[in-house]
């Protein structure tokens, strides 16, 4: 499937994975992480703690570490969750850090 939207270099695409909705590819510039990271996203009506206890009870630390990511997004850019592998670390993640301006964006969207 192609392109669907791009937000300055973050891509999203329409997937056909079962059980996601959407791919989200966002640029990285570790050396460590290639360029850029995949997230396979699934909407839920789920926010803040909610996502994360869902998160950890659907994905296995192995699905969570491998690419794409398996992650899942709520109502808005703070409600947003995943885990990845990150320069040389990683851990816990959402939209709100890796988007400057998230919040904007995400209006914008539920309004189009």
């Amino acid at each position: 499937m192609g392109s669907l939207l791009h937000v300055g270099r973050v891509g999203v695409e329409i997937v056909s994975t079962p059980g996601f909705d959407f791919k989200v590819t966002i640029p990285c510039t570790h050396s460590e992480c290639s360029g850029s990271h995949a997230l396979l996203v699934r909407v839920v009506e789920k926010t803040g703690e909610v996502l994360a206890k869902s998160h950890g009870e659907e994905f296995s630390a192995e699905q969570m570490y491998t690419a794409p990511h398996p992650a899942l997004f709520g109502n808005g850019p703070k409600n947003t969750f995943w885990q990845m592998p990150h320069g040389a670390g990683g851990g816990v993640e959402a939209v709100a850090e890796w988007v400057p301006n998230a919040s904007q964006i995400w209006a914008q969207a539920a309004n189009d």
